[in-house]
Formats: structure tokens, sequence, C-alpha cells
């Protein structure tokens, strides 16, 4: 890859990480608001809130806290801020009425969710951030709080198990730039304001849910990649740091090892290619063809097949042309001259079909509008793209004959998500025998459905029910970031599709399931 694709790529890649945080973490608030809410009725029935119930009040507590593994406990306090429930079975002598979050519902006399500051727990010692609701009369008095309390250490523990290298962040901010987590982890910054970067100020004032930009920290001066995303309806933001240094360090490795190679390839064959070239320009276009050639095998396990797709045509070409460099005398005839120059034309005309079809595969397309395009047109492109790396690993793609079909689709992510599953097909198979594919495309009416299996051992059904979960993978470390399927399962949910596995199928089958275009 190129730099700028690096750029790109490590771009794509923290704007994805921040999706899938924003989805968990929101989702997170708002189970705890609704156990809240259930609670805060039921404590509004209760005519007098007094410590003389806390046993009934704490077995109430308990049951709804245990519904919820994020939360540390669930408490429950009078107007005053004395403690008459708690989920731990008995009641802290410390008192509430100090905190700001029990201040502001006394006061505002609002039914509504307050989130804390990220605070000390008086009864844990704990960073935690509270979310409380109040407990109001019939008309509207303030008469306590019901309040659950998440452990920062939750998000530490969170953030921790996303693989985002050795100098890459991941920080959740309050939009009054308090921090409530991070990582590396550090308790310096809890509690205290932080100043952002203007960007993520115009997030949080604007209207727009996310943002991508490249910068230095104001904390430890690494310049990163960085997405910022709202969470939900919530004053929070999630940011994603991917140092560049980091992501660059592989590229700049694979530049200086290709660059080796071509040297040490080069000086090994100067002497054969002087008895070809006549003077020193057509050397140095045969080297810009061999850094060409190296620079297609960087672009990775699936471009790997298409670098060796080229380099036969290539090959065909040299030929050719050393041909017509002879002397007119060794050239037979016209009609041979003329046959080698179509073959050239024909062999350039299939490089760059090779070729279109990686850029458009590999160029960014976010934006692209959904057009009308045949499923036919999308396996051939699947093919140009594929077919040569899985043929070079034995395994014979087996595609069932059927009949061509329009879709209205965004068509690089399409191929994106059929490419990501044939991808961990070919992982699937690496120490079997007999390996096969198998596409099947069938016309379900206003419906076509592609159904991609393979000859691998099936899928247990206890890691079938996690494969869509996001960091979910089976494979080995440094294999997989665990988000190909949840992603994947996005875009086609995205096209109004169905992406499942088929769990009674005999071979591990996946079902993408799209609309087909209407007439």
């Amino acid at each position: 890859m190129s730099y700028k694709s690096e750029m790109h790529s490590a771009k794509v890649q923290s704007s994805n990480l921040t999706e899938v945080l924003e989805g968990q973490i929101s989702t997170s608030f708002k189970k705890i608001d609704l156990i809240l809410m259930e609670l805060q009725d039921q404590f509004s029935i209760d005519q007098v809130l007094t410590p003389k119930k806390s046993y009934t009040y704490n077995k109430l507590l308990l049951n709804h806290k245990n519904r919820l593994p994020e939360v540390l406990s669930i408490k429950a306090v009078d107007q005053d801020g004395e403690f008459i429930g708690d989920d731990l079975g008995f009641l802290a002598k410390s008192n509430l009425r100090d905190r700001e979050y029990f201040q502001y519902l006394k006061n505002s006399n609002k039914d509504e969710l307050k989130i804390s500051r990220p605070v000390i727990s008086k009864t844990t010692g704990k960073w935690v951030m509270v979310l409380a609701r109040p407990i109001l009369s019939k008309v509207g008095k303030f008469r306590g709080l019901i309040l659950a309390t998440i452990p920062l250490d939750f998000y530490r523990e969170m953030f921790s198990a996303i693989n985002i290298g050795p100098k890459g962040v991941i920080t959740l901010y309050g939009f009054d730039h308090f921090v409530y987590a991070r990582i590396p982890w550090s308790d310096e910054h809890f509690g205290k304001v932080i100043k952002l970067a203007p960007q993520i100020d115009d997030l949080v004032n604007g209207s727009n849910h996310s943002t991508s930009y490249l910068s230095s920290s104001r904390i430890d001066n690494v310049e990163r990649i960085v997405t910022g995303r709202k969470i939900g309806n919530y004053h929070f933001t999630v940011l994603v740091g991917l140092a560049v240094k980091d992501f660059l360090y592989a590229w700049k490795l694979r530049t200086f090892i290709y660059i080796i190679l071509i040297l040490v390839l080069f000086s090994g064959f100067a002497f054969f290619l002087l008895n070809f070239l006549h003077s020193l320009e057509l050397v140095e276009e045969q080297r810009k063809l061999a850094i060409q050639s190296a620079k297609l095998s960087s672009l990775g396990e699936m471009a790997s097949g298409i670098a060796h797709e080229i380099n036969n045509p290539l090959t065909i070409i040299s030929a050719l042309a050393m041909t017509i460099k002879r002397p007119t005398s060794e050239i037979e005839s016209d009609k041979k001259l003329n046959d080698s120059l179509d073959k050239i034309i024909k062999t350039v005309d299939r490089i760059a079909k090779i070729i279109k079809g990686l850029r458009t595969f590999a160029r960014d397309s976010f934006n692209d509008p959904a057009v009308a395009i045949s499923i036919k047109h999308i396996i051939d492109s699947i093919l140009d793209l594929c077919g040569e790396r899985l043929k070079n690993n034995g395994i014979a793609l087996r595609i069932i004959p059927f009949q061509d079909l329009i879709i209205e689709c965004r068509e690089v992510q399409i191929v994106q998500v059929i490419m990501n599953l044939l991808n961990n097909s070919l992982d699937a198979l690496e120490d079997t025998n007999g390996k096969w594919i198998e596409i099947k495309i069938t016309d379900m009416g206003d419906r076509v459905t592609i159904a991609i299996s393979d000859s691998g051992k099936k899928i247990p059904e206890a890691i079938i029910q996690k494969m869509m979960q996001p960091f979910f993978t089976t494979k080995a470390v440094g294999k997989g970031t665990g988000l190909g399927l949840s992603i994947s399962k996005g875009i086609i949910e995205s096209h109004n599709g169905r992406f499942t596995i088929d769990s009674n199928a005999i071979h591990t089958t996946f079902i993408i399931e799209l609309p087909k275009k209407s007439d």
C-alpha cells in the first residue's frame, strides 16, 4: 500500500472502532436507564420512604442489579441524601446530599436521567460514574433518588481488549470535557477538564455525529489519526486515536525489504538484461517495472493472486517485445510482426481489466450512490480479484449456474462482503484436503440470495451464536480484528438485506439476502 492508502486505512479503522464502541456504550446507558425507571415507578408508589424498609428495598435493588453486569451497585436515598436501600444488603452511613447530581435533580424537579461527572465512590473508594433518576411525588415534589454506579474500570477493560497499537488511545469524554476513561490508563486525568482539539469542540457544538482528523495529542504529543463520535443522545464522545508511527512502521519495513530485494535481483540479472537492452533508458524502464511488481506484492494476501495474474502477461509482452527488437533480417514476415503486436494489445487489455477491478475495490465507497447492477458483474469482479489466489491455494471455486439478476446496491461494498467471506473460507481450509468453495445465487421473487459454502468443518452452534458480535474471532492473534462479520452484517442491512448463517446446512454456509431492483 502507498502512504496515502495506509493513512486512509487507519482512518477507516478508527471510524469503525468508534462506531462499535458507540453502540456498546449507548446500549448500556439505555439498559440501565430502563431499570432505573422501573425502580423509580415502584419507589414512587411507596407513601413513606424510610430506612426501616431497607430489607425490602435491598432485595428489590439486588434483583434488578443482577440484570446489569456492568453496574457496581444500585442504591436508593431519601430527600436528605440518606441511604434507604442498597443491593449490597447494608446501608452506608455516608450521605449524598453534597453530590452534584443529587443537588441538580433535587432543585430541577424534572423527571430525567442525570449522569454524574467522574467521582470517587464513598462506599468503595473507586472511580465511578453515577446514573440517577429522581423519586417524585404525584405533584412532582422531590422525594429521593434511585442511582446506579458504573466503575470506570469497566471501560478500561472494554478498551484494553481492542488492539490499537503501542501508542494508540481510546478516550471517553463528557461534553463538558471531563475525562471518564482513557487507554493508556491514568488516574490523574479523572475528574479534570482536558482541553480538546478544536475539531472535537466543533463536533460537540455542531450537528455532525462524528469527525476524523490528523492531530498531535496535547497530553503526550503523539501524532495520531483520530475519530470522535457522539454517544447516541447522551452528552458523551468516544475518541479512538491510532498513532501514525504505529501503522506506518509495517509499511516502512515492507518498503525497505522490497527495495533491498529489487536491488539484489537487479544486480543478479544486470548481465543478462544488458544483452537485450541497448540504452540506459531501457534499463531504467525495466527497473520501474520491477518496482511496480514489488508494489503489487505489498498489497497483501488478497492481491497476491492478482500480482501473479499480471506477471504472466508481462512475460508475454517482454518476449514479444524482444522479438520485435531483433534486426529486420531476423523477423520472418510482416505477418509475424503484426501477430506479435496483436498479442501485446490483447495482453495489455487483460492487465488493464485486472487493475481496474483492483482500483475499484480499493477506493473509498462510503459516498457512492446505490445503482442498478447485475449479479454476474459482481461475481466477475470477485473472480478478477481472488480467482488466482484461490487457485494457488488448491481451492476449487464452484459457481452454480444461475439466471442473471439485477440488484440496486453500492457495488464495492457488496464485493467487500463477499471477499471477506471468501478470505474467511480460505483461512478455514488452510490445513484440509479436497478444498472447495461454492457460490449459489437463487431468485426468491422480490429478493436475491447469495449462499457461500466451503468444505471446512461446520462451525459449532456455540460459536455461531457469537460470530456476529463485534471483536469476536476464532483466528490466531494478529490474523483478525473480529470486526469483519459484524461490519459485513451492517453493510448488508444498510442495503435493506439480511446477513445470516444457515445452521441447518451440512457445511458452513453464509446467506446474503438482498432486494431485487424493482421494474
